[in-house]
């Protein structure tokens, strides 16, 4: 479960040059068929859109279990889960989140029996943790909108640039307190403010709190929904953004004048996680194990452009959508990966680094 990102792409690269993939029969294995629903928690926007077409929508059509979807809002689920009636099924959450929700009781472990044996050799062991599914390889970007910044021009291309207001004038949108993790807050600052990306860990939160301090005039939307950061720039209400890059990239399809530098962006992994007491347990674990396939993974990055959590839907993919997907072996050099290693770190009073991290943004933005 603790295998590097490093050693993901560098198995990434290998199956890129192995022989081409096989036709595989579009039969769906009988034990993933079956009635009834799968509650599941979605962000909503292109996010939604892109899970549609490449999960939800063919998990019901191949098995017969109904879809259902509630908005995404973790404190809620968290407290309806120590109710004993979670409100969801399934979620997704960053890596980093992870042994939070494990310690907090809010989760079941996962049934892999309904995975197909070639679906597990597809997937890096760290995708297949014991207590999470992986659901994507996704980044933390830079994004402009290049009406303000034309490419005839300069363009600002890292996180020292997005810092930089006197040489890159404008409003900017960051993640909230809830996304301090998967927005990047805090890696972002610190590289804004100088720090190398090889000595990045321990994060310095002092000094990353100084810098959003400092930045907070110049913050036009303090962003929840993935969703936003995107229209914040097409509406011209920010000029540059903290965003996911597949919100980005979706947006850029759609004809909207948005870029996006891959410099420093964070390399991430997100999880889904059944929850606690589900209702649905074993609808739930159909789903996973259909979504993991190598065919919806391929489907899910050409839709929304997040790297896959199966090796094998490389193999399905154009090459030129390999080349834009985090964690493919033509990026991977000019990332940054998290450490989330030392955000589930305690300190003696059992608080972890993501503990006090949140709490000092929020107090931060109640100011």
């Amino acid at each position: 479960m603790q295998t590097t990102f490093k050693h993901f792409a560098f198995g990434a690269a290998l199956l890129l040059s192995a022989m081409p993939f096989a036709a595989r029969s579009q039969d769906v294995a009988e034990n993933l068929k079956g009635t009834g629903e799968v509650v599941i928690t979605s962000g909503g926007g292109t996010w939604e859109d892109a899970q549609k077409k490449a999960f939800f929508d063919p998990f019901t059509r191949d098995t017969g279990i109904k879809v259902v979807l509630v908005p995404e809002d973790h404190a809620k689920l968290l407290a309806s889960i120590k109710l004993g009636q979670p409100e969801a099924d399934i979620t997704g959450i960053s890596g980093g989140a992870l042994m939070g929700w494990v310690d907090k009781g809010a989760v079941e472990e996962i049934d892999y029996s309904f995975f197909a044996k070639d679906t597990l050799t597809g997937m890096p062991e760290q995708m297949k943790n014991k207590y999470g599914v992986g659901a994507l390889l996704s980044s933390t970007v830079v994004a402009f909108n290049t009406n303000k910044y034309p490419a005839s021009g300069k363009q600002p291309k890292n996180w020292l640039d997005f810092y930089n207001v006197k040489d890159f004038p404008g409003k900017r949108t960051l993640p909230k307190c809830e996304k301090i993790l998967d927005g990047g807050l805090i890696e972002g600052a610190l590289m804004g403010d100088g720090v190398s990306p090889d000595k990045l860990y321990p994060l310095d939160l002092d000094r990353a709190f100084k810098k959003i301090e400092d930045m907070k005039p110049n913050v036009g939307r303090w962003w929840v929904a993935g969703a936003d950061a995107p229209q914040s720039l097409i509406s011209g209400e920010v000029d540059i953004a903290a965003a996911y890059n597949g919100r980005i990239f979706k947006a850029k399809q759609e004809g909207a004048p948005l870029e996006l530098s891959w410099d420093q962006s964070l390399l991430q992994l997100d999880y889904w996680l059944v929850m606690k007491g589900s209702p649905n347990k074993e609808n739930a674990a159909k789903f996973l194990a259909y979504i993991s396939q190598a065919k919806p993974q391929a489907d899910f990055a050409e839709a929304i452009s997040y790297g896959p959590i199966n090796n094998d839907a490389y193999k399905l993919l154009p090459k030129e959508m390999v080349g834009i997907l985090p964690g493919s072996p033509e990026l991977v050099k000019k990332q940054v990966f998290q450490n989330y290693g030392w955000w589930g770190e305690k300190a003696a009073d059992g608080r972890t680094n993501w503990d006090v991290a949140l709490e000092r943004c929020v107090t931060m933005l109640s100011q």
